[in-house]
């Protein structure tokens, strides 16, 4: 199977179907074309062996923080792009269909600089929004706890205010970029109350700060870490937005959520274009009796369905995206539905290709055996689906009665 072939029409260019966009990024639409050359020049030849090796390279990193992707929403004040979520979908969605890793690598510093813009202080404005913009500092972002999963009522970490900083004690897990970024924003229970807490990665990997990498089925490449605070002091460490936002934590942090739901919904979208992809070539390269797999009307109609099914997923992402950046009322909704639809699509669509392909799908190395892996992902990032599903049916239900 050609792993360049690109999805017919998939590689979308442009704003998206509303055409808006901010006159700075008219000024700078080549981030796209330049993602778009990056995937298909350095990702694609060697995605099959990064994700047998569980490796992101150093190199196609620091390609990434050249293109400015990291620290893309970084306002143009703080020495960013300034970028919009609504323009960075077609860019996260192109990088995507290279390997979503690459994409879920930049989330968390856009998790990080959505804290900071709306909520943080000006002083770590200062201190992290520039660092951001230049690639010179990456964030990871962490809520989940072992005994938890994601329910705050069952968090159990607390970070206790001293004379100089906090002190910190208890577990995290499924840390987004938790190994080598340089601060950490955590939710951590300050004075008994849900809290947003700052922590510079100075002591990470002491006998107070343990770290474990996870290793992971598919994701792979990307960092994700467990952690262990025994009594961990960090003088520098303090709460975003300052002493006053102790209790606020929750609020801010899922807040942010909707950058990320977002993100993972454009790995989802991505996926769904390689599964395109795959399909289009099994529908018109392979032979079956006097013509082609596409010749038949049940392909054909399966292949509509995929179209159909991407073209509804896009579209809700693309209204997510905009909703969060315009802070609306229902962005958070908007933006779980996105996430959920696009996820559930993916897996869907990644069947429907091997399904197409038989036999090839299940070759080590195969680009669809990686795509069956990746697409679950989809579903549990930035919470899992059912979960998600369930707040959105109670808080339907709650209004209807």
């Amino acid at each position: 199977m050609d792993a360049r072939l690109p999805a017919r029409g998939s590689r979308p260019r442009g704003p998206g179907i509303t055409g808006r966009m901010t006159a700075h990024e008219l000024a700078t639409p080549t981030i796209q074309d330049a993602v778009g050359a990056f995937v298909d020049e350095v990702v694609l030849p060697h995605v099959a062996d990064w994700d047998r090796d569980d490796v992101l390279p150093d190199t196609a990193w620091e390609q990434l923080v050249a293109l400015g992707v990291p620290g893309a929403l970084v306002p143009v004040e703080h020495g960013g792009a300034g970028r919009t979520v609504a323009s960075m979908v077609p860019v996260w969605r192109t990088l995507s269909q290279g390997w979503i890793s690459l994409t879920g690598a930049v989330n968390p510093t856009g998790l990080a600089t959505a804290l900071l813009v709306r909520d943080g202080t000006p002083a770590q404005r200062e201190r992290w929004l520039p660092r951001f913009a230049d690639g010179t500092a990456h964030a990871a972002f962490s809520i989940t706890e072992p005994q938890a999963g994601s329910d705050l009522a069952r968090l159990e970490t607390t970070a206790t205010p001293e004379r100089d900083g906090l002190t910190l004690r208890g577990r995290k897990r499924w840390v987004a970029g938790g190994v080598s970024a340089d601060v950490v924003f955590l939710l951590a229970r300050v004075d008994g109350e849900l809290s947003c807490v700052v922590l510079p990665a100075d002591g990470r990997g002491t006998a107070s700060w343990q770290v474990d990498e996870i290793d992971k089925v598919g994701y792979r490449g990307v960092e994700s870490a467990a952690y262990r605070f025994a009594a961990h002091h960090e003088p520098t460490a303090e709460i975003l937005g300052g002493p006053d936002r102790v209790g606020a934590g929750a609020r801010q942090m899922l807040g942010a959520l909707g950058v990320g739901r977002v993100n993972v919904a454009c790995r989802a979208l991505g996926i769904v274009d390689r599964a395109l992809a795959v399909a289009l070539q099994e529908s018109t390269g392979r032979e079956i009796g006097d013509g082609l797999l596409g010749d038949h009307t049940h392909v054909q109609l399966r292949v509509g369905e995929l179209r159909a099914r991407l073209m509804a997923a896009e579209s809700l992402t693309e209204r997510a995206a905009f909703a969060v950046d315009e802070e609306a009322e229902n962005a958070r909704e908007l933006s779980t539905a996105a996430k959920v639809v696009a996820s559930d699509t993916a897996v869907w669509a990644v069947d429907l290709a091997a399904r197409l392909s038989a036999s090839r799908s299940y070759r080590a190395g195969d680009e669809l055996a990686r795509l069956r892996r990746d697409a679950p992902q989809t579903q549990i990032g930035e919470g899992a689906n059912d979960a998600l599903l369930l707040a959105l049916g109670r808080g339907e239900i709650a209004g209807a009665s």
